[in-house]
């Protein structure tokens, strides 16, 4: 029997030394002299011994068992990603091979499956949003909302115009509008929210419309707290005042109201990972951005349309690239260009699985459900609603409780009850999040732990 080797390395001996030779020293400490001696590991590494496959399996999954995932605990935690259920179609299709690439499809007689598939997207999202048009997809959520408001900027005649955003859109997008804007030395200013209702404070909006003049005003619908915002109301304020308006929104709203292009938004994002991307420990995820005709100029990222080939025959390809960096360079409409086309993928999988009435029916579960969940725990001693205002998905609730402790609690019966909100002048609440995956035994047992907790 020949004796396996304990690990494997692709150089021979006689391999080092040549490349040592060549380079003119003895040995590989002599490639270490700039280290100090005190820097360097003087033994080998603590490590075990390789294991039999079977043994790795049986070891990996024992690791794998000590998480807690929404697999194993009943879930209610939202704030930006979401529980929803993915067909196992998605994942079947999503996982052939000729989709699984990193390949950007710059040569369009290579790509045509790709391209279609891209296509379909686009015009499946320009539905959802009610918006011509949609680019090939960004990172994120936030990333998205961020390139809404760096279009806006683009589209201003005013060189020093800058970006007002409301203070209730999710706290990690914030800070993603921060760190890409300042640096460009946009001007950033918020508009606070109403303390009872949970939605924007018009009137502090109007306020700063009229002082300071921004490019463009972002928000988000729902909001961090899950209330829904009045969003014509919000356009027809900045409609009166000549700053045009971008707006991120949870996908599933079109399937119940008016889609935010009939609404008279000139931008709009959303997080794709509802639509057939599961949740994944930080990504990846799905940026989806939208915008009317005459701001396409100023879109970032991909665009496919229809072309013909040589022949006259339909075709896909990638056009208007002089917007992008591979072309542009610097002077590109954004400096980020990568984007999430396999996520895009799923998505138009997705999307085609639900159809039209699908997709409608589903928002109109969700909305259900939330208002049932809802009742239930506001019936509970010491809890009540956090805010007034309608809302979708998500809800905020005031417990007698510190939210921490509560969710602590919670998690001692495999619930995973929420996340607090901890950073608003208006105290601490509980931010709850329902979808199509939860049934009324789930709302019930999370009811009745929340009552043993709370009390």
């Amino acid at each position: 029997m020949i004796d396996a080797p304990k690990s494997f390395t692709p150089h021979r001996p006689e391999d080092r030394r040549a490349m040592l030779n060549f380079i003119g020293v003895e040995s590989i400490d002599d490639l270490l002299t700039g280290i100090p001696k005190g820097l360097r590991l003087q033994r080998t590494l603590n490590l075990p011994d390789p294991l039999p496959d079977w043994e790795l399996e049986k070891h990996l999954r024992g690791l794998a068992g000590k998480n807690a995932t929404v697999h194993t605990h009943l879930n209610f935690i939202g704030g930006g990603m979401y529980d929803h259920h993915i067909p196992a179609v998605v994942d079947v299709l999503a996982g052939r091979g000729e989709f699984l690439t990193a390949y950007t499809p710059y040569q369009p007689e290579m790509s045509q499956g790709l391209l279609q598939i891209l296509a379909e997207y686009q015009e499946q999202m320009a539905k959802v949003m009610g918006l011509p048009i949609v680019n090939c997809s960004s990172y994120d959520g936030g990333t998205a909302l961020f390139e809404l408001g760096w279009m806006g900027c683009l589209a201003s005649d005013r060189g020093d115009a800058g970006v007002l955003y409301a203070d209730s859109i999710w706290p990690q997008w914030k800070d993603i509008i921060i760190s890409h804007l300042t640096p460009r030395r946009v001007a950033l200013d918020t508009v606070e929210h109403e303390a009872q209702s949970g939605r924007l404070d018009l009137k502090s909006l109007e306020d700063k419309l009229k002082s300071e003049r921004p490019a463009v005003f972002l928000f988000q619908t729902p909001n961090r707290f899950g209330v829904l915002e009045d969003i014509p109301a919000i356009v027809n304020l900045c409609r009166a005042h000549g700053v045009r308006v971008g707006m991120s929104f949870n996908p599933f709203l079109s399937g119940l109201f008016p889609t935010p292009g009939s609404l008279g938004v000139d931008f709009a994002s959303c997080e794709g990972q509802p639509l057939g991307i599961p949740l994944s420990a930080g990504g990846p995820s799905l940026g989806v951005l939208g915008c009317k005709k005459e701001y396409r100029k100023f879109m970032p990222g991909r665009l496919v349309g229809r072309v013909a080939d040589i022949y006259g025959n339909p075709a896909y390809a990638l056009v208007y690239e002089d917007r992008e960096q591979h072309v542009a360079r610097e002077k590109a409409t954004s400096n980020i260009c990568s984007n999430q086309a396999w996520c895009a993928l799923r998505a138009v999988i997705y999307l085609s699985l639900l159809g039209e009435s699908g997709y409608g029916r589903l928002a109109k579960i969700i909305a259900h459900k939330t208002d049932y969940l809802i009742k239930q725990l506001t019936a509970l001693p010491g809890i009540e609603r956090g805010h007034s205002g309608p809302v979708f998905n998500e809800f905020a609730l005031k417990l007698p409780k510190p939210a921490d402790t509560v969710l602590d609690a919670l998690r001692e019966e495999n619930i995973f009850g929420g996340l607090a909100i901890d950073d608003t002048p208006h105290g601490e609440l509980l931010l709850i999040a329902v979808t199509e995956t939860k049934t009324r035994q789930d709302m019930d047992r999370l009811a009745q732990a929340l009552k043993k907790v709370c009390t």
